[in-house]
């Protein structure tokens, strides 16, 4: 995690001037973010103080932007709770380019990123029922989370590439034995889901969850692989997936929604696809990418969970 854009605080005065939001009396980077930026801006307008989110992408593209907006607005359109939208700029975008930066400000919400722990993940199995209990709109104006996101169909083909690390290939193999296919070959339920449910993509305050965070990897896909990708990245002690913190996720996430029978049974499956699917990300970002070089092979952290996970299950 880190901040990759060196933004100075003339450039973040000359961004608010695109915005009607006061003038710039304090700039602090944060410390959280992989794809993005992240700055805290305080302001004064009229006498009053206010604290924004400026974000600036370090890997998307406008497009894909675009796309995380539609979602944000629909689910405020819904009053989805656990969401928030960038503020609209005085051309009524709510992205802004600037120089060779893309980016956009949100409202600050205060909260801290949480402790993994039964409380914890009872929280964000619950928030992320919520989520996929929201209908989403008839017309077919939401992106496809295959379009930014990989699934079982990508982690396949992938292992079969000629670029794909070797590693990555005999995990495939020991983990997923008969490659894939009765995961494939079923029919899951589909919805909105958000794509990279961490716990620390979560702010709460005290031991109650506040907000969800970053849906840069949002769209509509299974909500089966939403589910396992944010347990193998929420129910962790020692950075070990814990079955008793999973039980704690599903009692949460069953309070809103039931699992159906398929996914009950394709649950670790989906947990262990959460991993990999994470792990090719930080591939295509790290490994193939120029996001961070220092993080070149940290994909092989999440393969060596999933076979930790796997040896637990088995």
């Amino acid at each position: 995690m880190g901040n990759y854009t060196n933004l100075t605080s003339k450039e973040a005065k000359e961004i608010l001037t695109f915005y009607s939001l006061g003038e710039l009396l304090d700039i602090s980077p944060l410390s959280l973010g992989i794809s993005n930026s992240n700055f805290k801006l305080t302001t004064s307008k009229n006498g009053l103080e206010n604290d924004y989110l400026l974000k600036i992408s370090n890997d998307k593209n406008q497009e894909e932007l675009i796309g995380e907006q539609q979602i944000l607005d629909y689910l405020q359109k819904i009053k989805f709770s656990f969401s928030i939208c960038p503020l609209s700029n005085l051309k009524d975008n709510k992205i802004f380019t600037y120089k060779n930066y893309i980016g956009a400000v949100f409202p600050f919400i205060k909260g801290h990123p949480p402790t993994p722990g039964n409380k914890t993940c009872q929280e964000i199995g619950r928030a992320l029922a919520l989520l996929h209990s929201t209908k989403p709109p008839e017309e077919n104006i939401l992106r496809k989370h295959q379009q930014i996101g990989f699934e079982a169909p990508h982690i396949f083909n992938f292992q079969q590439n000629e670029k794909c690390p070797k590693e990555y290939k005999e995990y495939f193999h020991k983990i997923f034995p008969k490659n894939l296919r009765p995961f494939m070959e079923m029919t899951f339920q589909e919805g909105i889901i958000h794509g990279d449910l961490y716990y620390d993509n979560t702010l709460f305050r005290g031991d109650e969850l506040v907000t969800l965070l970053d849906f840069e990897q949002s769209g509509i896909g299974p909500l089966i692989l939403d589910i396992g990708i944010s347990i193998s990245g929420s129910c962790l002690n020692d950075n070990q997936i814990e079955l008793s913190l999973i039980d704690s996720f599903l009692k949460g996430y069953e309070s809103i929604r039931i699992l159906p029978d398929n996914e009950k049974f394709h649950l670790n499956t989906s947990i262990l696809l959460g991993l990999f699917s994470i792990s090719l990300w930080r591939i295509f970002r790290f490994k193939f990418g120029k996001l961070d070089p220092k993080r070149t092979n940290s994909y092989l952290e999440l393969l060596e969970k999933a076979n930790h996970f796997y040896q637990l299950v088995k």
